[in-house]
């Protein structure tokens, strides 16, 4: 679980808020396979003609965006704080 979920939550609070959060492990885990199918990371650009600077920090961007929901939305994580 991405410590987001619980930032600034103690004790009894911090408790609550992991359980509802791991109540919603299969919607979590049925819509990362949604976005997996749907939303594909995007290849870097190979097309160095003008603008492809500009074309690379969106495919950057794209890709670092999908990355974070993916990992929000991954119980499974490391980093949770009990």
């Amino acid at each position: 679980m991405h410590s987001t979920w619980i930032k600034g939550l103690k004790g009894e609070d911090k408790d609550r808020r992991i359980k509802e959060v791991m109540n919603y492990r299969n919607a979590f885990e049925d819509l990362t396979e949604v976005i997996e199918q749907t939303l594909q990371r995007k290849d870097a650009v190979r097309d160095y003609g003008p603008g492809w600077a500009e074309k690379q920090i969106a495919v950057n961007e794209y890709n670092a965006a999908l990355d974070n929901v993916l990992n929000l939305i991954d119980l499974n994580r490391k980093d949770h704080n009990k």
